[in-house]
């Protein structure tokens, strides 16, 4: 069921000459999962049924310090000459992989049921555009990837992955000679509801626990209670006519009704509320139109923020109602109703590019650290977008470089002031942001221009930035290797030590058509072979001096209480943050946040803190930083420690999945920390 892999480091990156490490940071050499050279091409065609490693277009750090992840669009090296009218055919369930990563260096091994393909026997049927669904072709092996199926942590630490991708041509037709089919692809969103328990490092469905529509680009977000709420996505992408007895308004845009699921019922409920729609179109208020892949946070008053800004996917998954997506907007889980926020601009709009247009595609969105005003309350949440493209269906081609910050005031009935953020060094679409433990963010990947509007016509972003929110700065950081450039499908994740992990990169073969190289080759544009390799950053701070170290803190604790670490370096402690396990795919991380706690009291080797309420610290997995203080170039700066896990809210939970019966905590306190990363140019091996 798992093997580990021989990995060897095999290009060391180095910051721009000249550059302070102090400043930008630093790069390791590339990690790679042990492929053939060969799936470094773009029409990789084993003869043998190898399968090349997988990209990590979705990542999140589990419970014990190990990485999950798994790939995007794969078989697309088996496109021949259109996208369009072959993949539905060669598409292929994509893979995931466990990682560790330690130093320089890491080791893969792989989950049982690894596709998350219904355990083997699962499939959803086509949903057909017309009634009998005649001319469909559903090849086997494709229906039921993971691919844009949205992830979120439960409060056990078992990943939730919910919808997902189902492939076939409508209309299709299949050469008898050959066996191969063309047609027209289509990808429809699933209703799989899908577990990965990091205990026995597999995957199982959640049988009879289907959402209630198929969703592929939805978002998830966990609730203050711990129930976790979906929003948007769609059911078919490039034909969405519904037959299905929905409303006729619900053809030709993402789907509008939200739901919530319920982890120890194993049930997701539509939501219904009693106040009506915001227009003709909605049923009621817990009806909207978002965008796929809707840049949602949980606020401190337990409402959902949207940002006004989600995923552009065009020149299909457009929708007839998409201006509404300029508005930012919040929903109330109580009343399970959403209303619009009036921003203090002319418009009433976020700002954009400096202007008051309101939505942002394909950009990076997340919320800054939320920070105890004098009364220990949190009542001011922050949200920091920037780089995609400006404004919903045509947008814009070129990568922007604007950012904006978003405050929102929630002892004010949500009050929402917009204000214009640091300028990006570079025009970046499809970015990934990190929010550091010490509340910088560190800004990756990428391209200079929509790889959605033309496949293949980017070039990639190789710097890294360095954003200060509150110096209202940007510092350029060390450059990607040039060969690994990772402009779609990408991720960047914090790990438990403090620096971060950067992979990804699964693209969609060239202009819609055939697979080549030579725009990579020739011209320096983005690769069109997808990248299983990774690079980890280690922050400026790692450079900065000792780093403190937490001696022991209790492995959970519940909300509204007070948590004791115990600690050397107690006296010079001067934050403690809980930074919520990361799950990212799409630039998108839903429940990602970073939570500065009140210190209550100290003594020689013990700071105590304040944990606060759910709505704040919702349940689940959190990584634990304690940070010193120190002087860096006349400026304040901070060193956090290598993390400590914490379960936030019950002691002991139920797995959600339904193989799972008994009752367990997780226990991984006294886990050993990764080592910090060694930077220089020697190969790595470890051992098989």
């Amino acid at each position: 069921m798992s093997r580990v892999l021989v990995i060897l480091g095999l290009l060391v990156t180095a910051a721009p000459a000249g550059a302070d490490s102090t400043a930008a940071g630093s790069l390791s050499p590339v990690i790679g999962q042990g492929a053939r050279p060969q799936c470094s091409t773009a029409k990789y065609q084993p003869t043998d049924g190898y399968r090349c490693p997988p990209a990590a277009m979705a990542a999140a750090v589990l419970a014990n310090g190990k990485v999950l992840f798994w790939d995007g669009l794969e078989g697309m090296n088996n496109v021949d000459m259109s996208v369009v009218a072959e993949f539905g055919d060669v598409a292929q369930n994509d893979q995931s992989r466990v990682a560790s990563f330690y130093g320089n260096s890491a080791s893969f091994t792989t989950p049982g049921n690894q596709s998350a393909d219904g355990n083997g026997s699962l499939a959803e049927p086509p949903d057909p555009l017309l009634p009998g669904g005649a001319g469909i072709v559903d090849s086997p092996g494709n229906d039921y990837d993971l691919f844009c199926s949205p992830l979120v942590q439960l409060a056990d630490g078992s990943i939730l992955a919910a919808g997902g991708t189902k492939y076939y041509l409508e209309p299709g037709v299949t050469d008898p000679t050959t066996g191969k089919s063309y047609g027209v692809s289509e990808l429809q969103g699933l209703k799989a509801t899908r577990i990965f328990d990091p205990a026995t490092n597999s995957w199982h469905n959640i049988k009879g626990a289907d959402l209630n529509f198929g969703r592929w680009y939805p978002t998830m977000v966990t609730l203050a209670n711990g129930h976790v709420f979906i929003a948007s996505g769609v059911t078919k992408l490039i034909k969405p006519l519904y037959t299905d007895g929905r409303s006729p308004f619900d053809s030709g845009r993402n789907v509008v009704e939200t739901e919530t699921y319920d982890p120890q019922a194993q049930k997701w409920t539509l939501n219904k509320s009693a106040l009506p729609g915001a227009d003709p179109t909605l049923g009621d208020a817990s009806q909207q139109s978002l965008p796929l892949f809707a840049r949602l946070h949980l606020l401190p008053d337990g409402h959902v923020y949207y940002d006004a800004a989600g995923q552009t996917f065009n020149p299909a998954g457009e929708a007839y109602d998409e201006a509404g997506w300029v508005n930012a907007k919040v929903y109330d889980p109580a009343t399970q109703a959403w209303r619009n926020l009036t921003a203090n601009t002319a418009t009433g709009l976020p700002l954009v590019d400096n202007l008051p247009v309101g939505f942002r595609g394909s950009g990076f969105d997340v919320m800054l650290p939320l920070r105890p005003d004098a009364s220990g309350a949190y009542t001011k949440a922050q949200v920091l977008n920037g780089g995609g493209v400006v404004g919903p269906t045509p947008g814009n081609y070129l990568g922007d470089t604007s950012t904006t910050i978003n405050t929102i005031d929630t002892a004010n009935g949500d009050a929402l002031t917009s204000t214009n953020g640091p300028t990006l060094l570079n025009r970046r679409w499809y970015g990934s942001a990190v929010v550091l433990p010490d509340g910088e963010v560190f800004v990756t990947n990428g391209a200079d221009r929509d790889e959605v509007d033309l496949p293949g016509s980017g070039t990639p972003v190789l710097q890294t930035e360095l954003i200060d929110p509150v110096a209202g700065t940007s510092t350029a950081g060390p450059s990607l290797d040039s060969a690994h450039g990772r402009t779609y499908h990408n991720t960047a994740i914090l790990l438990p030590d403090g620096r971060v992990l950067i992979g990804g990169h699964a693209p969609i073969a060239t202009a819609y058509g055939f697979q080549d190289d030579t725009g990579h080759d020739v011209l320096g544009l983005s690769s069109a072979e997808s990248d299983s390799t990774f690079q980890i950053y280690s922050p400026p701070y790692l450079s900065y001096g000792p780093r403190p170290r937490i001696e022991d803190v209790q492995s959970w604790t519940p909300n509204n209480s007070r948590l004791k670490i115990e600690s050397d370096n107690a006296a010079s402690i001067g934050k403690v943050v809980l930074v919520r396990n990361p799950a990212m795919t799409h630039l998108t991380d839903g429940d990602q946040r970073t939570v500065e706690l009140r210190i209550t009291g100290r003594d020689d080797d013990e700071v105590n803190v304040a944990v606060p309420g759910a709505s704040v610290v919702p349940p689940g997995p959190y990584m634990l930083f304690i940070e010193r203080p120190v002087t860096v170039n006349g400026a304040q700066k901070w060193i956090p420690s290598v993390s400590r896990q914490v379960f936030v809210g019950s002691a002991t939970t139920s797995l959600s999945g339904s193989t799972v019966q008994s009752t367990r905590s997780v226990r991984v306190a006294g886990s050993p920390a990764p080592t910090p990363a060694r930077h220089g140019g020697r190969a790595i091996a470890i051992r098989e």
